[in-house]
């Protein structure tokens, strides 16, 4: 959080995002949307690293490719369905789609599914998360890994360090290398 004194431990947001809408691009990908998260950091710079990618690879696209979820609506449909919904109805459609989580992105492919496309061959999907479940859906989601356990264990021990020490210290930032997990929704 902006201005927010505090120790953090996470991914390269930015990165992690540049990386998943690189790989739909380096496999072909032309027209490649972005399902956003809601307003939090992490969202932030996930659209950050997804515009940063589509610069370094002089793609230029409409901001009506950019679709931000907001929450379950009253019917039940899910956020990244209904933000898949609106990307199907583009010219060109999105040949790709780089999500802000694995839950986006399978709402998303439902989506796509629903609407007679096929993954990866129409549309290729990138989540971000790497659910434990990402190969065991319909279509394997391609996904970038945080290594939950590894944040787990160095919040841990960051913790652990502060109650040792009793005295404030200055804030501490510590970014775990996150890395693409490719499977068949964006092997195309």
């Amino acid at each position: 959080m902006p201005g927010l004194a505090a120790d953090f431990v996470g991914i390269d947001d930015v990165m992690a995002a540049s990386l998943g809408t690189s790989h739909l691009l380096d496999i072909g990908c032309r027209t490649v949307a972005h399902i956003a998260g809601s307003d939090v950091s992490t969202a932030f710079d996930r659209q950050a690293g997804y515009s940063m990618a589509l610069a370094s690879h002089n793609v230029s696209l409409s901001p009506a490719y950019i679709v931000k979820c907001k929450h379950l609506d009253r019917s039940g449909d899910a956020a990244g369905y209904r933000a898949m919904k609106t990307l199907l109805r583009l010219s060109p459609r999105p040949d790709g789609v780089f999500c802000c989580n694995d839950n986006i992105a399978m709402d998303a492919m439902r989506a796509i599914l629903e609407a007679g496309l096929r993954i990866p061959q129409d549309i290729a999907v990138v989540g971000c998360g790497n659910v434990p479940y990402a190969d065991c859906l319909r279509v394997p989601l391609t996904s970038i890994d945080q290594d939950s356990n590894r944040l787990g264990q160095v919040a841990g021990r960051m913790a652990l360090s502060m109650v040792k020490r009793r005295n404030r210290s200055a804030p501490r930032s510590i970014l775990i290398p996150a890395r693409l997990v490719i499977r068949a929704s964006s092997q195309k």
